[in-house]
């Protein structure tokens, strides 16, 4: 928009006067303001506020400025329901312009009464004004709009600093707010004004700053609400933020009220009907004046203008739309009636211009996107049909420059507006924006046609900036299609030439026939472009972008301007997207011009592109090659190039015109075996292009390559397709294969290459790459095709009779081939596996190698025993000192076999372990290839049989040591506790179905806690014991348990264990097996109650009821024997006892059978039940059997033995 005057199309905002707080160079776009000589002036004495709370706060006010915000409501500063301002600060004094024009001077006459005139006097501005610049017929002029915005304002802000102790400042203040209102209000204006002061105190703590307040307003007649503000002292800047926005809020109605006065003013103008007759004219004599048509625009803008100051979009664009219609009316429009050769109709063009900007921001304002397109679209024709009828034409270059112009009007409106749809995104974006449109919808889906035009749709910036450049071209080509005898200046031309050019050439903002000529349009075509080609790239149209610059290239080489020329062409070579998609057309005229460029360039630095951009021109077929191309090997022959030039290419970056297509015959194959592959060469190139010879071609197979070398002495086929077999590929000193083959390929011609290779990698291999080599004597280009440029070859090419014929390779993925190992023949045989094993068990098991290869191996077997995470399982082989699981066999002829023995040892717990076997071996004619088998089997361990326990007690024989006689006969370091005798019964269970044989019992006492002593009296059962699940195994064992002195009282621990020596039928040595019991406890201090049994006759026993007291404690207990029916007995029925500490006393009873025994009987068990009560404790003690003939049944009773025979087993 910098061809229109800057007011007729900034954005109209509220002017607010800021006073007394100093100027700032950077508050607003300041224009140049004609010198003012007779407007009111306004002075003020007062010191200006230059404290840190009136910075501060003009830092604020400054802050709601919205003169470089984005053209719309949500984007301009303060709250979201207040209009907007332009904040202007001044100093003390300011003048405003004169509301009314000077009167004409009055000259004496020398007879006679004066000439009638009219006496009223008018704006400066007004074209009834003589000194006006629209004199006499004008309509508008651009002075109107910078008296509104930058000199006239609608509110007045005057600042003062209100120091509590400082009362005497208070008439100054009133004196200078005061000069303000008179100054305001001689001036004509109705600028509303108001005063804000600045205290260092807040009224809390000076509370006479309140009347002083009182006595301002009073004096000075401010409204409290509205024209007077007090500003305490503030801590943090949000307050002040704060304060000045609810100010201004406050002021909002009086300003939006000033304008509506100023809108009524205007309309009662309107309404008059136009100017006064001629008769009253200043002047007298003039005819000619603003037309009623011209008027009525010029009230309409005025409206327009107004409401815009309000910030009612849609009220200013009904106005500035009523403006255009009254330009364009045929009835009376000013465009209608004014000559096009007048200078008045270039004014009219520029305020109908200028009101079709103002429109379409209106609508961009409301959001209003397909109308504001609309809008534009159809202003356009309206114009065109004009210039058409009344100007110069629309086929002049000032047509093209003046569409070119609101292209750009229309790229800055919508850049200027912000519109969220049409928002290229930024790198100070948090979260990229999801969608990028192209162009903005219809803002009302619902109401819109059922089919649009795609220009009624606002598109974004890129877009116009593209028509921009497009209109300067078109004004290019006009240029320098103008006459020679136009070229010439007009003071150098004839009258009737200057008047001839004035009639064809239509210079409404647009430059002479004589400077058109000479004018950059290349510049502007470039700035453009590059505009352009930015708004496209930020919305990810790349193809479009890339367009434009392509387009640039053209112009700059059309100009001769070669450097600047590869310096695009270049970076979109780089870039280009059309390599990718494959757009041939405009890749190739790419190549072509910087091919051209480079050619004119002719340096050292630019050489290496001429023979990539050949080698991508040869890919561009159909597409034919320019006239005077040299073939690829001789692109470089006439260049000065002193080293030899190297190219490396990707497919990712670069196209090739070979194309490249390999398979494998087979999908599998085994080490050391030779298996097929072909690979096919298109040379797609133009037919017009010569052959090209490749010096090798390089496929990268994982680790190794396989390199094809040129061979110019082998043949190939002069057909389309031409099928060779090279020889087989030979492995060279790098561990690469390498054949040769002629590599010649002719334009148009499909070059098959079939050959056989072996790997020796039990791999799966994947042709990685494909790359090209080309040399020639001034450079070397190496193109290398990544796997997605490599296509799969689906067909197998071969010869039959003479006929090439194919047929498809039988898998899905020809481009990969799985190496196998070679399959071993060797053998490992395992003997005298079982189905399980048992635990503790030595496990032997014979491993057998037998060589079924046809020469010696040497061989290695390792061995490994993997069980569930945390079991472990040792092994070792019988026939190696060490535990090494690896055995090494050399020499091993064919037809032999080896054998060993390898020794499993068992774990203590039942566990599944898995024994693997690997086996690795090499032949002797053929070291580096390694074979390899495994083998794998379940060992299985499981436990054989179980023990369960039984700990009782047992009376000891000999005497407790008495508490009140001291021991002499004890040493030191003897157990002098009192002895205590503990029975435990183990009873093995066997968990298999097979018969387990016991072959010794030992008890291992493991460890003694609580300062005692433990002696097993048999720790050894020697006798073997045969288990199976119908029999079971019992084991008894006496331990004796001393403390180590009689004044201990803390309980004792045994940690005790079973050895059990045991063997199966299966197993050649015995195995043991260590079972752990758990813990036993020892009270020391817990009295207990012991029964014996002795036999007097067949029919009768002695009971012994044995109370012992370990304790240091008197104890008392209650006896009570109960009767039964099957035996009787003689003692005490109830009876109490008392124990002395550290004592045992006995109780005796004789029990007789109340039946004989039959002859058949041993014996009968009889359950006497006696009853211990703990008198003081009011506690029941447990009976215990305390030695041979006393048991305890299945009811939990203790039952006695009365017979002639012992204890039943």
């Amino acid at each position: 928009m910098d061809a229109y005057p800057p007011l007729y199309t900034e954005h109209n905002l509220p002017l607010v006067l800021l006073s007394g707080l100093g100027e700032r160079e950077d508050a607003g776009h300041q224009l140049d303001i004609p010198r003012q000589e007779s407007g009111a002036r306004i002075n003020g004495e007062t010191p200006e506020s230059r404290t840190e709370p009136a910075e501060r706060l003009l830092d604020e006010v400054l802050a709601l400025d919205g003169s470089n915000h984005a053209w719309n409501s949500g984007a301009l500063p303060g709250p979201s329901s207040g209009i907007k301002y332009k904040m202007k600060t001044i100093g003390r004094s300011y003048t405003l312009p004169a509301r009314k024009a000077a009167p004409l001077p009055q000259s004496p006459s020398l007879g006679g009464s004066p000439p009638p005139r009219n006496t009223e006097l008018h704006s400066p501005l007004s074209p009834l004004s003589p000194g006006s610049p629209i004199f006499p017929d004008g309509v508008f002029t651009p002075r109107w709009f910078s008296k509104h915005q930058q000199q006239v304002p609608a509110l007045f802000l005057a600042f003062f600093d209100l120091n509590a102790n400082e009362a005497s400042q208070d008439e100054q203040i009133k004196a200078d707010i005061n000069g303000i209102r008179s100054a305001l209000s001689r001036s004509g204006f109705k600028t509303r004004l108001a005063v804000i002061l600045i205290s260092d105190k807040s009224i809390l703590h000076a509370p006479e700053i309140e009347d002083r307040l009182g006595r301002i307003r009073r004096a000075t007649t401010l409204d409290p609400k509205t024209g007077l503000f007090f500003m305490p002292p503030m801590s943090s800047q949000a307050e002040i933020a704060t304060f000045s926005q609810d100010m201004m809020r406050a002021l909002q109605p009086s300003v939006v009220e000033y304008y509506r006065d100023l809108t009524k003013h205007a309309r009662r103008k309107k309404a008059r009907g136009g100017p006064p007759p001629s008769l009253y004219s200043p002047v007298g004599g003039s005819s000619q004046s603003t037309s009623t048509s011209g008027w009525n625009v010029r009230y309409e803008v005025k409206q327009g203008v107004f409401a815009e100051f309000r910030q009612e979009m849609d009220v200013a664009e009904r106005h500035y739309s009523a403006a255009i219609e009254e330009l364009f009316s045929s009835e009376g429009g000013v465009l209608e009636t004014t000559h096009s050769w007048s200078p008045r109709f270039n004014e009219a063009r520029l305020l109908c211009d200028a009101a079709a900007i103002r429109v379409i921001r209106c609508q961009l304002w409301a959001g209003y996107t397909t109308g504001a397109a609309q809008s534009w679209h159809n202003y356009k024709l309206r114009m065109k049909d004009l210039v058409d009828r009344r100007g110069k034409g629309s086929l002049t270059y000032g047509w093209d420059a003046w569409e070119a112009r609101w292209a750009a009007v229309m790229s800055e409106l919508i850049r200027l507006s912000g519109t969220p749809a049409l928002r290229a995104p930024s790198p100070d974006d948090s979260e990229p924006t999801a969608v990028l449109q192209t162009f903005a919808p219809h803002e009302r889906p619902a109401a819109a046609p059922d089919r649009m035009l795609p220009f009624h749709f606002l598109h974004h910036s890129g877009y116009w900036l593209r028509l921009l450049a497009a209109g300067i071209r078109n004004r290019w080509e006009k240029a320098l299609a103008i006459p020679d005898e136009d070229r010439v200046p007009p003071g150098q031309s004839t009258a009737s030439m200057v008047a001839s050019r004035s009639k064809n050439y239509d210079t409404y903002l647009a430059l002479g026939p004589h400077d058109e000529v000479n004018h950059d349009h290349m510049t502007e075509v470039a700035i453009a472009c590059d505009r352009a080609a930015q708004e496209f790239d930020a919305r990810q149209q790349i193809r479009m972008s890339q367009q434009i610059r392509l387009d640039l290239a053209e112009d700059l080489v059309r100009v001769e301007r070669y450097a600047d020329a590869l310096q695009v062409l270049i970076d979109l070579w780089e870039t280009s997207a059309w390599r990718v998609d494959e757009w041939r057309t405009p890749f190739s005229r790419l190549l072509i011009l910087l091919s051209d460029c480079a050619k004119r360039d002719m340096s050292s630095a630019t050489a290496s592109l001429i023979p990539a951009l050949t080698w991508e021109l040869l890919s561009t077929a159909p597409v034919e090659m320019p006239d005077g191309l040299p073939s690829i090997t001789s692109c470089l022959d006439s260049w000065p190039v002193d080293e030899k030039v190297e190219l490396h290419l990707q497919s990712t970056d670069r196209l090739s015109p070979i194309r490249a297509t390999f398979a494998f015959r087979s999908r599998e194959a085994h080490v050391g075996e030779a298996f097929e592959c072909q690979l096919i060469l298109d040379y797609a190139g133009a037919e017009s292009a010569q052959s090209v010879a490749l010096s090798k071609v390089e496929i990268r197979l994982g680790a190794k390559s396989l390199i094809i070398r040129h061979d110019e002495s082998s043949t190939v086929g002069g057909s389309a397709i031409a099928l060779s077999d090279l020889p087989k590929a030979r492995e060279v000193e790098d561990g690469n294969l390498e054949t040769a083959a002629n590599l010649l390929l002719a334009t148009q011609q499909r070059t098959i290459l079939r050959m056989s290779l072996c790997l020796r990698d039990a791999v799966t291999h994947e042709v990685e790459s494909i790359t090209l080599f080309l040399e020639t004597d001034k450079f070397t280009l190496s193109h290398r095709l990544a796997p997605d440029a490599i296509l799969p070859g689906n067909l197998w090419y071969f010869g039959h009779e003479g006929v090439l014929d194919n047929t498809l390779v039988p898998h899905m993925d020809p481009k990969t081939i799985k190496i196998l190992p070679k399959p071993p023949r060797m053998q490992v045989l395992l003997h005298g596996l079982r189905s399980q094993y048992f635990t503790d068990e030595a496990v032997q098991l014979d491993v057998e190698l037998v060589n079924e290869e046809d020469e010696t191996v040497h061989a290695t077997i390792s061995t490994k025993v993997i069980g569930t995470p945390g079991g472990t399982c040792t092994f070792k082989w019988s026939d190696k000192d060490d535990d090494k699981a690896v055995r090494t066999v050399t020499g091993l002829e064919a037809s032999a076999s080896d054998k060993a023995q390898l020794v499993i040892y068992g774990p203590p717990e039942a566990a599944s372990f898995t024994l693997s076997l690997d086996l690795r071996y090499t032949l002797v004619s053929d070291t580096s290839t390694p074979l390899a088998k495994t083998i794998s089997v379940e060992v299985p361990f499981v436990v054989p049989f179980e023990a369960k326990f039984a700990f009782s007690p047992r009376l000891h024989p000999n005497p407790w040591p008495s508490y009140f006689a001291l021991n002499a006969d004890s040493s030191d370091g003897a157990a002098d506790g009192i002895a205590q005798l503990w029975k435990l019964g183990c009873r093995f269970n066997s968990l298999v179905p097979d018969t387990i044989q016991l072959d010794k019992v030992e008890l291992l006492v493991n460890g003694v806690d609580g300062d005692s002593t433990c002696q097993v009296t048999t720790p050894i059962v020697d006798k073997q014991l045969e288990l199976s699940q119908t029999t079971k195994s019992i084991s008894s064992y006496e331990l004796t348990t001393q403390k180590m002195s009689l004044d201990d009282r803390s309980p004792s621990h045994l940690e005790l264990s079973i050895v059990v020596t045991w063997r199966h039928n299966t197993i050649s040595t015995p195995a043991t097996t260590t079972i752990t019991i758990p813990r036993l406890t020892i009270p020391a201090s817990e009295p207990r109650v012991l029964c014996t049994a002795s036999s007097d006759t067949p029919h009768s026993a002695r009971l012994t009821y044995h109370l012992e007291n370990p304790s240091t404690h008197f104890l008392t207990f209650a006896l009570t024997m109960d009767t039964k029916d099957d035996f009787a007995y003689s003692g005490p029925k109830y009876r109490t006892l008392s124990l002395a500490p550290l004592s045992r006393h006995r109780v005796d009873y004789c029990v007789m059978l109340r039946d004989e025994l039959d002859e058949a009987e041993r014996g009968r068990w009889v359950t006497p039940i006696l009853q211990v009560m703990d008198s003081y404790y009011q506690k029941t003690l447990r009976v215990h059997p305390g030695g041979e003939r006393v048991r305890v049944d299945e009811r939990k009773e203790v039952a006695v033995w009365i017979g002639s025979c012992g204890e039943p087993v």
